[in-house]
């Protein structure tokens, strides 16, 4: 396919131009546009496409440390640096004015990729050299790009708004109430449907194809979503369509695990947000790592298991701080620049999605899941599980939550996994006991009263969004 995006100046004004329609508005979801004139005026050609949706791309480079946050931050791996505050979950229930509980930048997102899908496909009749199968690419892409960005919204504060129109007209409800988990699942679902078939399988640039919409992707975020609702045979599929790509995705070496987050676009990434300092794309995330440490509860898996791979100067440095963003090598040469990609999904997360996947399902299917752990502790270097398809599955998962806690932790997964478990399978006490377990005896007393609640597993709306919209109500367990 040959519309291709391209940072360069020649699109300077037209992504200028895009940009000032709908990100200058201090609410997004409270105030209208001044005028729909110049929008549609200026969806005419390829080339206008192309800068929109670079704008809903820019847009998720906004959004990575929020992800980060409502992914990881939560969870047992971490520990917060700050001792005047400690460990984030005194500060949940404390107020609603934390910066942690804002989602006006994934709501940006949404607005931008709103606008691509609403206004790409008219270029078809305007621009020649603009041809449907391009058209359905481009927004393709968009929809995949709004359907990550309401999975973290679900997955952080549960029910909220669904917008689907663009900011174009006062038709749209710029006050919308919350939509149920299950109705924003079934559009994300309804999302990735169409951008599975409309994105290409690959790119020509090793970097666009790790760092824009792939079929890849498209089946690793599906495979996510089907997990998260319990769609075991749909996730499963899902993710063995990523998996059985071996031309794009294959995992790195032992001795270059740490390159995958250090140099950026490794063989085993299958989408990963883009940072250049040198184009002015700079995130949060080392900052980030210098406000929480790895908690004791990885240290000990790493330190149990011997794993020299992914342990000391791989997750974590000698310092005990999250090393995956931070650094350039394992010899604790620190990133000099604010530039580290993240990575959305990469090949072993979706490995042990399927594995979970199939940990539910028949003998076959577990010997399966079982194989597909050991494939990725054999890369580090560690010893087989031996368990055969007989055993049960709260013993498989276990295993694979342990597993994705060395391979992704402080990745902005743990968080999301102990949710999904703990709901999926009817364990409310593997997240609790997990993160009492992870404090100190101090701390527990304080934090046990909130965390049995399952209300206080989702996050609270802002205080300034329930301001600014009326039709809001807060979530209820903090009413």
């Amino acid at each position: 396919m040959k519309n291709k995006i391209n940072k360069g100046t020649g699109l300077l004004f037209s992504l200028v131009l895009i940009l000032s329609l709908f990100s200058g508005c201090k609410k997004l979801l409270d105030k209208r546009p001044d005028s729909s004139l110049t929008r549609n005026d200026f969806f005419r050609t390829e080339s206008d496409a192309n800068a929109a949706l670079i704008g809903v791309y820019d847009a998720l480079q906004a959004c990575v440390s929020q992800f980060w946050l409502w992914g990881e931050s939560r969870g047992d791996l971490v520990a917060s640096t700050d001792l005047t505050n400690g460990y984030p979950y005194f500060q949940l229930f404390d107020n609603t004015t934390l910066p942690m509980m804002k989602w006006d930048l994934p709501y940006q997102l949404i607005a931008r990729a709103n606008v691509v899908i609403t206004d790409v496909p008219r270029i078809v009749a305007l621009d020649n050299n603009f041809s449907q199968e391009e058209s359905n690419a481009v927004v393709g892409q968009a929809r995949y790009l709004r359907a990550l960005a309401f999975f973290y919204l679900v997955r952080t504060f549960n029910e909220v708004p669904l917008v689907l129109e663009a900011p174009n007209s006062d038709d749209v409800n710029y006050r919308p109430a919350k939509t149920s988990a299950e109705n924003v699942l079934k559009q994300i679902e309804e999302d990735l449907a169409f951008a599975e078939t409309s994105v290409p399988v690959s790119f020509g640039a090793n970097k666009e194809i790790r760092g824009r919409v792939t079929k890849g992707g498209v089946h690793a975020l599906q495979a996510d979503v089907y997990l998260w609702q319990a769609k075991y045979a749909e996730a499963a599929a899902a993710a063995k369509k990523v998996i059985d790509n071996t031309a794009l995705y294959t995992l790195v070496e032992s001795d270059n695990w740490f390159n995958i987050f250090s140099v950026k676009n490794s063989t085993e990434s299958i989408f990963e947000v883009q940072f250049d300092y040198t184009l002015n794309e700079v995130n949060g995330l080392l900052n980030t790592s210098g406000g929480y440490a790895v908690n004791r509860t990885l240290i000990g898996y790493f330190d149990g298991e011997q794993d020299l791979v992914r342990g000391n100067n791989g997750t974590y440095s000698s310092n005990g701080q999250f090393w995956k963003y931070a650094g350039l090598n394992r010899e604790l040469l620190r990133r000099p620049t604010q530039d580290p990609n993240f990575i959305v999904y990469r090949l072993p997360d979706v490995m042990l999605m399927r594995a979970e996947a199939l940990a539910h399902g028949s003998f076959e299917d577990k010997t399966e899941a079982i194989r597909l752990i050991n494939v990725i502790r054999t890369r580090a270097l560690l010893g087989l599980v031996d368990f055969d398809g007989n055993i049960g599955t709260a013993p498989i998962v276990d295993i694979i939550l342990k597993e994705r806690a060395m391979e992704l932790g402080m990745e902005g997964k743990r968080w999301f996994d102990l949710l999904r478990i703990a709901r999926n399978d009817e364990r409310p006490e593997l997240l609790v006991d997990l993160i009492l377990s992870s404090r100190t005896v101090g701390e527990r007393s304080t934090i046990r009263p909130r965390i049995v609640d399952s209300r206080a597993w989702f996050l609270p709306i802002h205080l300034d969004e329930l301001n600014a919209n009326p039709n809001l109500v807060q979530n209820p367990y903090y009413k």
